[in-house]
């Protein structure tokens, strides 16, 4: 019997706080939940991270 090996990918949401535009990208290290990240390109609003999460790939 063989194992199949399952990769997971971890990703960040961020989300600006004014207008809650989404955007997701991959993982980072620093990352964690509520760091202020950038100013919003359409508002000018504090963009934050709101979820780090993964997604099992299985080949």
């Amino acid at each position: 019997m063989t194992r199949k090996i399952k990769t997971v990918i971890s990703y960040t949401v961020e989300q600006c706080d004014s207008c809650t535009e989404l955007s997701k990208r991959k993982f980072s290290s620093g990352d964690y939940i509520f760091k202020i990240v950038s100013k919003c390109p359409s508002c000018n609003g504090e963009i934050r991270i709101t979820k780090i999460f993964g997604e099992t790939i299985t080949p």
